[in-house]
């Protein structure tokens, strides 16, 4: 990031503002940070070596190993990537579903179904979970079973009490970098156990990676260090994994990709895999995920490779995946996704549980609005909801997303004496857990700022409340000042850069795509694209290939091509600014296309201000040639 000189706080090079040290130097995003957090050499979890023994032990002796996953994202993550993993290096192993009814903690119910379902269980192994489930734990080790615990969250005392438990927040524990998911503390201990007694099946368990980095992102771990490259591998496994659609649409210019014939079997690691014999549970984990992706497709979320990123995983899979929870609907879909033994199970699996995650986005606006109508005595710290309890968490962190400050979502008692559970959500600046244990009464189990949180009486809330509360009141929230995007462009006063070269733009949007992975603790650049009106060009886009609206004058338009086209079909927007910068604007045509339009018309009449947007630059490759282009995610202003 040499630079040759400054203009205010803007570095410069030869060729003008260089962008890219600005966005840096504004996030404190140094060559010697950036360098650090590239690292990923750590070392060896408590506990993993003996567990890797323990493990031996079981295959040798032909003992059934049963994996008891968590819920979530992470703990679905976890449990395929045991059960696959396991199968592949010969053991004979089971996977438990959990049952979200019951909490995060492993109960005895659990044990009992554990043992009913399978009898012949001799090893029990749990992932994602665990490490304070005492009553679950006794009782399976009052049946003589081995318990093994994998798990990421903060052991609380008296510890575990399984026979080995790796953890990188176990009491013990001195490992540097505790942010990893429960999935990769999985993937460690496989992994450690293939280098010792099985190294010529590294290859397969590392492909494993796809789903230890997808818990990395679901379940909101730091990407720095050891968790950067785990994600870029993992992402590098699922684009073995897609299998682009066949244009075979006929549209009046051509034809269009159809999502429901892509064959999953062309990709290239489910054909690399069809070479060698592998166990079939092994395969169907990837069959499951290239299902996964041709769903994604159907629904119009996976348009290319390209949208295979850390964003897919965080913004359409995770919350997908999670969403049963949410809703109270089956998660059996959720495993079956990667394990039923065939496709069209695994797409049928699939299609519901994208179908709950748009049925919990409906219920999250409505319970929502609940919250702000509704009597709340001790707002804005802690909110009483009638949702189903799995969406507190959800509600939790969109209003600590709107407040700023931790708050906590729990169920409204009925009197002072009776117990109320919900969820916390706070800011980086603040731990949960920590604040909340010198008070008698509270309790939160998780991640400091992701949490379970219950009070043994009502009348303790205003304990909750105070905690909340001054812990926030100590943390200098004046410190960060006014939030400014890292980077304005646009002919305004207050912009770093213009639009008219768009050179400059394409070596940034370079080099910020060199730093990828995004993600907590390393969050994506924030853009702001500022656009003058006039001669600004707005466009109808999208496919009507499938149209099923009645083609009235009303329903119709003619498009760029001059051909004449469905208006409904037509969701998206495209921007196009004099110097040829695309904007896309992804499901907001009916909404938008109306405002945009009539601003654009008086601009060649009166004198009007920019329309200022958040938005992803990206690169487009067009006949051979790299073009910037912006994704709007945001609009700051009709006109300024």
């Amino acid at each position: 990031m040499t630079t040759l000189q400054t203009v205010g706080d803007h570095p410069l090079t030869d060729e003008g503002i260089d962008l890219f040290a600005l966005m840096c130097q504004r996030r404190g995003w140094t060559d010697e940070y950036l360098q650090a957090i590239e690292s990923d050499e750590h070392d060896e979890l408590l506990g993993l070596a003996e567990m890797v023994e323990a493990l031996e032990d079981a295959r040798t002796a032909g003992a059934k190993v049963t994996i008891a996953p968590d819920f979530d994202m992470d703990g679905i993550s976890s449990g395929i990537l045991g059960y696959a993993g396991l199968s592949e290096l010969g053991f004979d192993v089971e996977l438990h579903l959990p049952d979200y009814r019951r909490g995060h903690d492993l109960t005895p119910e659990d044990i009992d179904e554990i043992a009913q379902r399978f009898p012949d269980t001799r090893v029990l192994l749990t992932c994602d979970g665990g490490v304070n489930s005492h009553r679950g734990i006794a009782a399976a080790r009052a049946r003589g079973w081995t318990t093994l615990v994998t798990d990421h969250h903060q052991e609380l005392e008296p510890g575990s009490t399984a026979d080995i438990t790796v953890n990188p927040c176990r009491i013990d524990e001195t490992y540097a970098h505790p942010g990893i998911c429960g999935a990769h503390v999985l993937y460690q201990v496989l992994e450690a156990y293939t280098r010792v007694h099985q190294p010529g099946k590294l290859w397969e368990v590392r492909l494993l990676r796809l789903f230890a980095g997808l818990g990395t992102v679901s379940d909101v771990m730091p990407v720095l260090y050891e968790n950067r490259q785990l994600v870029r591998d993992s992402l590098s496994v699922a684009r073995l994994l897609y299998s682009p659609a066949p244009r075979t649409i006929p549209v009046p210019w051509g034809f269009d990709p159809d999502p429901d014939a892509i064959d999953i079997q062309k990709s290239t690691l489910m054909q690399v895999l069809s070479i060698d014999p592998n166990h079939p549970v092994f395969v169907r984990a990837f069959d499951g995920f290239a299902t996964l992706l041709k769903a994604f497709g159907q629904a119009g979320k996976v348009r290319d490779i390209d949208s295979i990123d850390e964003g897919f995983y965080g913004f359409y899979v995770a919350p997908a995946m999670n969403s049963p929870r949410r809703t109270g609907d089956p998660l059996a879909p959720c495993f079956e996704v990667f394990t039923a033994p065939d496709q069209d199970t695994m797409l049928e699996a699939a299609h519901k549980v994208i179908g709950y995650n748009e049925k919990r986005k409906q219920l999250i606006e409505l319970h929502l609005a609940e919250l702000d109508e509704g009597d709340q005595p001790l707002a804005p710290w802690v909110y009483f909801s009638d949702a189903y309890p799995g969406m507190y968490g959800l509600l939790a962190n969109r209003m600590m997303e709107r407040h700023g400050h931790p708050l906590v979502v729990v169920n409204r008692p009925s009197g002072p004496d009776d117990s109320v559970s919900g969820s916390g959500r706070a800011p980086a600046w603040f731990d949960i857990i920590d604040a909340l244990e010198p008070y008698a009464g509270l309790r939160a189990i998780g991640h400091q700022q992701a949490c379970g949180v219950k009070a043994d009486r009502a009348e303790l809330l205003d304990m909750l409340v105070d905690a909340l509360q001054t812990g926030t009141l100590l943390h200098d929230t004046t410190a960060a000042g006014e939030f400014r995007a890292d980077i304005v462009l646009g002919p305004d006063a207050d912009c770093d850069a213009g639009l008219d070269d768009l050179q400059p733009l394409a070596e940034f949007v370079r080099r910020v795509e060199g730093l990828r992975p995004f993600g907590h603790g390393f969050p994506e650049p924030v853009v702001q694209i500022a656009l003058e009106p006039l001669g600004l060009r707005v466009d109808r886009i999208g496919s009507d290939a499938d149209c099923e609206h009645e083609r009235t004058e009303a329903n119709m338009m003619t498009n760029a091509r001059g051909y004449r086209v469905c208006r409904l079909c037509k969701k998206h927007l495209r921007l196009i600014t004099r110097s040829g910068l695309s904007c896309l604007w992804w499901n907001v045509a009916e909404e938008k296309e109306p405002e945009i339009a009539r601003i654009v018309r008086s601009a060649s009449r009166t004198r009007t201000g920019t329309l200022r947007f958040t938005a992803k630059l990206q690169l487009n490759t067009f006949r051979g040639e790299d073009r910037v282009q912006a994704v709007i995610e945001e609009q700051i202003t009709a006109s300024a």
